[in-house]
C-alpha cells in the first residue's frame, strides 16, 4: 500500500477514470440482461410473494408467507420489492430493480473507501474489481437480501470511516480533528439499512470494521469519542420503523428475535438446519469461485498483507490499514464456525477483499516487471471462465436460435472489450481483460443458460400459459400439504391458497390445481373427475449437479407437475 501521487503518478496513467467507465460499459449489458430473468425458486421468488402481499394488500407492517406469519428476515427487501411493483407492475425487474441500485451504492461506496484508505487509483480499481466479482453480479440475478445488506454495509462503513479519518490533498492523517457530523447521521442510517436488510449483522459488522481500524491505528481519543452514543441514538432512530413492524406483528418476541435471536439461532443451527457444518473449509473454496476472476490475485494480496503487517508487528506503518484484513479475517472465523453456512454469506466481505486487492495492485499496473507474472496468474483464470462458458452454452444448455440475443449480445461484449484492450497500453489492459471475461461470460449466461435452464422451473413455465389458455387466476389453488411453487404465484400476480380433498369434493364450479404426480394421484383416488391441462418438467433450479447438467441424464434428476381442472361431483 504504498502513498503516491493521485493525479500525476504511475498508478493513475495505468488506471484512470476512463478505464473505470470502460469496465462499467463492458458490464453493462450483463446487469441489464439479469435484471429480465424470471425468479428462482425458492429464495428469490418466495421473498417476492411476501412482497406482493404488501402490494395488494396494504398492511405494510405484516410480513406474510403462505398465509402464514414470516419472522425469519426484516422488512427493508419487501418494502422496496412493494414499491416497485406499484411503479413498475409485478415483474421480475420491479423486484430485481432495488436490489441493483444497492449494488451501484455498494461499488460507490468501495470506490470511496479504497481511496480513503489508500488512493484515488486505488479505489477506482476495487470498485470495480467488486462490480464484476462472479457473486456479487450473481446476487442481482437470484436475488436474495445480499445486494442491499452489502450497500448498507459499505455506506456504513464508508461513512464511519471518513467520519474518523481526516484527509489533507489525499494523504490520511491521523490527528484528532473531529469527523463531520454528517458522516456521523449517514453512517447511522447506514448501520439501520443494514438492520432493516437482514438483522444485527449489518451493524455489527461495519462497528467491527471502524472497531479494528482504530485499534490498529492506537487512535484511543476517537475509540472513546463520546459521540458514539450520539451514533447509537441516530441507528435507533432511523431502526424505529423495522423495530415497530416488528412489534405490531409479532410483539415483545419479534423484537427479541431480530434484535438477537436471529442470528445466534443461524450460528447454533437451532432453526435453520447444519447445512455445511461438517466442512470447515468450506467458504475457502466458496472464496475461489464467489471471487472470480479475481480469487488468486486476492489470495496473493491478502497473503502479503498478513505479512507485511506481522513484519511491522501489528503497528501502524506509511499506507498500512488493517480495516480490511481485519473485518475479513473476523468475520471470516465466524462465518465458518456457524452450524448452518451458505455460498452467500461471503458476499458481504467481497469489498473488502476488492478494495486489499486493488492497494496491491493498483501500484503494479504501472510496473511493467509486475505484468509478466500478473498475466499469466490472470490467463489461467480466464481461460477457466472461458472453459465453463463453452460447457453451459456449448454443452450443458447450446445456444440455438432461441439463443441469437446472448450470441448477438456476447459477440458484442467480447468486441468491445478486445477494442478496449487493444486501446489501452500496460497494466490497464490486464483489468480490461479479467472484465471481458467476467462480462461475456454473464452475458451469455443471462442471455441463453438462464433463460434455458429455468424451462425446467415448472412454476414459471406452467404459469406463463395461464393467459394463453384462459385460465382465470381466481380458480387457481394447490392441494393442501402438496406441490406447490412461488414462482407459480409470481407468475399468476396472485397469492394461491391451498384446498383440502374434503373441500376440493365440496367445491360447486370446476377448479384449476398445480399439484405433482403424487398429488394428482390423491386426488384421482378420491373418485374426483380430472382434466389434464399442461405439464412441465421440473427441477430445483438453484441447485444444479452434474447429473442434471449432462443433457443425456437430465431426465433423471427431473420430476414433472401439472395444471389440472377438477370438476365438482
Amino acid at each position: 500500500m504504498l502513498a503516491f501521487d493521485t493525479k500525476n503518478g504511475t498508478a493513475a496513467q495505468a488506471f484512470d477514470t476512463r478505464n473505470s467507465i470502460a469496465c462499467y460499459l463492458l458490464l453493462l449489458a450483463a446487469y441489464i440482461g439479469g435484471l429480465f430473468v424470471p425468479l428462482m425458486n425458492n429464495d428469490s421468488a418466495h421473498h417476492a410473494n411476501i412482497a406482493l402481499h404488501i402490494h395488494q394488500s396494504g398492511e405494510w407492517t405484516r410480513l406474510i408467507t403462505q398465509g402464514q406469519n414470516y419472522l425469519d428476515k426484516p422488512h427493508l427487501l419487501f418494502w422496496l420489492a412493494a414499491a416497485s411493483f406499484k411503479l413498475f407492475g409485478v415483474n421480475a425487474f420491479a423486484y430485481k430493480l432495488p436490489s441493483l441500485l444497492f449494488s451501484i451504492l455498494a461499488v460507490h461506496a468501495t470506490i470511496r473507501l479504497g481511496a480513503l484508505l489508500h488512493s484515488a487509483p486505488a479505489g477506482r480499481l476495487a470498485g470495480v474489481i467488486l462490480a464484476s466479482s462472479f457473486s456479487f453480479m450473481l446476487a442481482n440475478n437470484d436475488v436474495r437480501m445480499d445486494a442491499l445488506l452489502t450497500g448498507s454495509i459499505m455506506l456504513a462503513t464508508w461513512q464511519l470511516a471518513a467520519f474518523v479519518t481526516v484527509e489533507y490533498g489525499g494523504i490520511n492523517d491521523n490527528s484528532n480533528n473531529g469527523g463531520a457530523w454528517k458522516h456521523l447521521v449517514l453512517g447511522g442510517f447506514g448501520l439501520a439499512l443494514g438492520f432493516a436488510a437482514k438483522g444485527m449483522i449489518g451493524v455489527a459488522m461495519p462497528l467491527i470494521a471502524i472497531f479494528l481500524h482504530l485499534l490498529y491505528r492506537r487512535d484511543w481519543a476517537r475509540l472513546f469519542d463520546s459521540r458514539w452514543l450520539t451514533l447509537a441514538l441516530i441507528t435507533v432512530l432511523f431502526m424505529s420503523p423495522v423495530l415497530y413492524a416488528y412489534y405490531d406483528q409479532f410483539g415483545s418476541r419479534g423484537v427479541a428475535f431480530i434484535l438477537w435471536g436471529q442470528n445466534v439461532e443461524r450460528l447454533a443451527g437451532v432453526r435453520f438446519g447444519n447445512a455445511g457444518e461438517g466442512d470447515s473449509l468450506f467458504f475457502v473454496h466458496t472464496y475461489l469461485w464467489a471471487f472470480l476472476p479475481w480469487s488468486l490475485l486476492g489470495a496473493w494480496a491478502l497473503a502479503a498483507e498478513g505479512l507485511t503487517l506481522l513484519k511491522n508487528r501489528l503497528r501502524p506503518f506509511a499506507g498500512g490499514e488493517a480495516l480490511t484484513l481485519g473485518t475479513i479475517v473476523v468475520m471470516f472465523v465466524i462465518i465458518s464456525a456457524s452450524r448452518f453456512k451458505l455460498p452467500h454469506y461471503l458476499n458481504t466481505l467481497l469489498p473488502f477483499f476488492a478494495i486489499q486487492l486493488a492497494a496491491r495492485l493498483a501500484p503494479r499496473l504501472g510496473q511493467p516487471s509486475a505484468h509478466h507474472v500478473l498475466w499469466w496468474v490472470q490467463a489461467v483464470v480466464i481461460g477457466l471462465l472461458a472453459a465453463g462458458a463453452v460447457a453451459l452454452n456449448a454443452w450443458a444448455f447450446p445456444l440455438g436460435m432461441d439463443g441469437w440475443a446472448g450470441a448477438v449480445a456476447a459477440l458484442a461484449t467480447l468486441a468491445v472489450g478486445v477494442a478496449l484492450i487493444r486501446w489501452q497500453h500496460g497494466g490497464a489492459r490486464l483489468v480490461l481483460a479479467s472484465v471481458t471475461a467476467t462480462a461475456v461470460f454473464f452475458v451469455l449466461a443471462n442471455f441463453n443458460a438462464h433463460p434455458q435452464l429455468l424451462a425446467y422451473q415448472g412454476g414459471t413455465v406452467l404459469g406463463k400459459q395461464l393467459g394463453a389458455r384462459g385460465i382465470d387466476t381466481e380458480d387457481l389453488y394447490y392441494l393442501e400439504n402438496g406441490a406447490r411453487a412461488s414462482s407459480f404465484d409470481f407468475a399468476a400476480g396472485r397469492l394461491i391458497p391451498s384446498l383440502s380433498l374434503d373441500e376440493l369434493g365440496r367445491m360447486a364450479r370446476p377448479v384449476v390445481l398445480y399439484v405433482s404426480a403424487q398429488d394428482r394421484e390423491k386426488i384421482a383416488a378420491a373418485g374426483l373427475s380430472i382434466e389434464e391441462l399442461t405439464q412441465s418438467p421440473d427441477y430445483r433450479v438453484t441447485r444444479l449437479d452434474r447429473r442434471f447438467l449432462d443433457p443425456r441424464r437430465r431426465a433423471e434428476r427431473l420430476k414433472t407437475v401439472y395444471l389440472i381442472e377438477v370438476m365438482p361431483q
